[in-house]
Order: structure tokens, then sequence, then C-alpha cells
């Protein structure tokens, strides 16, 4: 019967918040000669239970105590200074939050810094070791060039000492047969003197025979 007599009462929990006042009673019942429950201050959040038409509203607090307050001292959202002061708060944490992207910024600026600089590093590295390269090149075909003079010199030198053995053979061939050409001529040189030798005494007797016979 109940719900017959009370047709618009809510039965839906729904939050609500103390409003401005200092402080609120919450009672037992609706209206003045009810007992006072619990006194909310403002910015209470309570859980509407449900609304009666009478302008009254049954509440429960967070502790979970459940009372009847007047509907018009809620509200649907918080007081101005909790807003405030949420708002306040969020600002605070914003403002952290900030901070915080600011240093990491700062620090990847640093880190950003730190490799221009390594980069920088690389750079200088990268070109001396390309001059060292270019210079072990030259060097390396100096190396060469000198390598392959080298060898010809070394050609040369072998061709000189082929010369060289073949004059030397050539020269002790010449003196070989200038030998031999002295040694005949030596032996002609005797032959012939020792044939005079024996031709000589045989022309003298001649001579005294033909001058005995005048």
């Amino acid at each position: 019967m109940m719900p017959l007599l009370f047709p618009s009462m809510l039965a839906a929990e729904t939050v609500r918040y103390v409003s401005d006042q200092l402080e609120i009673t919450m009672r037992t019942g609706q209206g003045v000669q009810y007992s006072i429950r619990k006194m909310l201050r403002s910015g209470t959040e309570v859980v509407v239970v449900e609304t009666d038409p009478t302008g009254y509203s049954k509440v429960r607090t967070s502790d979970g105590v459940e009372g009847w307050v007047l509907s018009r001292y809620l509200a649907n959202q918080p007081v101005a200074r909790d807003r405030l002061a949420e708002k306040a708060q969020t600002i605070a944490t914003l403002e952290l939050e900030i901070a915080g992207y600011k240093e990491e910024l700062a620090s990847l600026s640093a880190q950003h810094s730190d490799v221009d600089d390594q980069n920088l590093g690389l750079r200088e590295t990268a070109q001396r070791l390309s001059k060292e390269l270019d210079e072990l090149r030259r060097t390396a075909s100096n190396a060469i060039a000198l390598d392959n003079e080298n060898r010809q010199l070394k050609e040369k030198l072998q061709e000189m000492d082929y010369q060289i053995q073949a004059a030397q053979m050539e020269v002790n061939a010449l003196r070989d047969s200038s030998a031999k050409s002295w040694f005949l001529i030596g032996a002609a040189v005797l032959f012939a003197g020792l044939l005079l030798g024996l031709i000589m005494p045989s022309l003298r007797v001649r001579k005294k025979s033909s001058w005995g016979s005048l």
C-alpha cells in the first residue's frame, strides 16, 4: 500500500552533496519532531536512497548511517569550496606533471647535446681516419713503386752480372788463345833455331871446300 500512497517517491540511489550550509541535521524521520541522528557538514557526500515529495530525502553516509534530510540542502555537485580545492589540487598535480615534463625535456636536450658532441667527435675521428687511410694508400703506392723499381734494378743487375760473366769468359778464352799463340810462336822459334843450328855447320863446310878448290 505504501507505493500507492507515495507514487512519486524515488527508489533509485543517486549521489548528492550537502550544500553550502555550515551543517544540516540528519533525522530519524521526516520532520523536526524526529530525533537527530547525525550532523552533516557542508560538502559531505551522501547517497540518496529515496526522495519524498514532502521535501525530504533519505540518505546514507559513507560510514553507513542512514537518515532523512531536507532535499533542498542537497546539491548535484560538490560545494564551491570543495570544487575549488579539487581544482587547486588538479592544478597542483598538473604543475607537478609540467615540471616533470620540463625536467624530462631538459634531460632530453642535454642528451641531445651529448649526442651532438658525440656525433661531432665521431665525424672528427672519421675525418682523421680518412686522412690516415689516404696516407696509407699513398705510402702503399710508393712502396709498390719502390718495389717495382727495386725489382727492375735487380733484373738490370742480374743482366749486368750475366754480361760481366760472359765478358770474363771471353777474356779468359782470349787469354787461353793468346797463351796458346805465344806457345806456338815460341815452339816455332825454337824449331827454327834448331833447324838453323843443324844447317849452319853444313853451310860452313861447303864454303871451306869451295875456297880450297880455288
